[in-house]
């Protein structure tokens, strides 16, 4: 299957040495990730980016601080400067799907941002069949 096959409900956003890394957008073109990135300030954005784009040259890091499976949900979240935070999963042929952003206010994750994330990740299944 080529890459433009599973692009259905992906946008890409960057070509790495080890992965490729899209966003995931929902019927009618909204992405909620998409949106989170374009509203963060500058620095934040390019701080967040450049991690991303380091994940896709070498592979989600194994670091805590960074990125993290969350228990009991199948997704995983990255961790930008501040209270960013990334929800992604893994899918076929070596991609990371990017499905939601939100940034985080207190010490624990919003109940209602798992319940976004765990939504777009089923919608996202039952789209490319993953």
């Amino acid at each position: 299957m080529s890459s433009q096959d599973l692009t259905l409900p992906l946008r890409p956003f960057h070509e790495g040495a080890e992965f490729s890394l899209s966003f995931y957008e929902r019927r009618g073109g909204a992405s909620s990730i998409a949106d989170f990135l374009a509203g963060l300030a500058r620095k934040d954005r390019a701080v967040l980016a450049a991690h991303l784009e380091r994940v896709a040259e070498h592979g989600p890091l194994y670091n805590p601080a960074k990125s993290t499976p969350l228990t009991s949900y199948d997704f995983l979240e990255f961790r930008g400067s501040g209270q960013q935070r990334v929800f992604w999963c893994y899918a076929s042929g070596r991609r990371i799907v990017l499905l939601h952003g939100f940034t985080k206010k207190s010490s624990q994750t919003p109940r209602r941002e798992l319940n976004r994330g765990e939504r777009l990740r089923s919608e996202l299944r039952s789209e490319i069949g993953e």
